[in-house]
């Protein structure tokens, strides 16, 4: 088992899930470089003529070349996955303590990350993380709100200014129809006061 790399665990009630981890995960490391160069050697090669012979056969359409681009994600290309992730969080962690959690927002494309860290788990992105483009229409639009919200504000606090309370009250007088309560008959003058 030794020789030909065979996970063999001990066998007790006590087994941990941390041993069984760091079982494999030293599996991994000793394998991850061969079944990258067997991936690169035997199976690429192997997928291409296949490929070839399915679409001159006219099993399979014609894929466009700038479009699409199989790729290896499963069997012997999926065995480096993890430890190509551990090696992602190991940089990721390193910068963080050598140079600070704020290098980490200066340095590194958060998007990127996020991409790689999906990749090395195995994990479809299609839809799940947001484009650029999507990213900058949400923040426009928060802009949008917050300022919407802040001249909401500004205009509560100028209405209950006193210049404002006088503006309101100068609107409200020229408002008035011809024949309100300001647009009264006149009251005869007084004939003793007019002597």
């Amino acid at each position: 088992s030794d020789a030909f790399l065979i996970l063999n665990p001990r066998k007790s009630e006590r087994t941990t899930a941390t041993e069984l981890q760091i079982l494999k995960q030293e599996l991994d490391e000793q394998l991850g470089g061969l079944w990258t160069s067997l991936t690169q050697a035997l199976l690429q090669p192997y997928l291409a003529r296949k490929l070839h012979v399915m679409t001159r056969s006219k099993k399979l359409p014609s894929l466009p070349k700038n479009l699409v681009a199989p790729t290896i994600v499963a069997g012997l290309g999926s065995v480096g996955r993890g430890q190509d992730r551990a090696a992602l969080m190991e940089f990721i962690s390193t910068v963080s303590q050598g140079l600070g959690p704020e290098a980490l927002t200066q340095f590194i494309n958060p998007l990127e990350l996020m991409k790689r860290l999906a990749a090395a788990s195995g994990i479809d992105t299609l839809n799940l993380i947001k484009d650029p483009a999507t990213m900058e229409a949400e923040q426009q639009q928060a802009q949008q709100q917050m300022m919407q919200q802040q001249m909401m504000g500004q205009m509560g606090q100028l209405a209950k200014s006193p210049m404002a309370e006088r503006l309101m009250n100068d609107y409200a007088e020229q408002a008035q129809p011809a024949g309100g309560p300001a647009a009264q008959e006149p009251t005869p003058p007084d004939p003793l006061t007019q002597g």
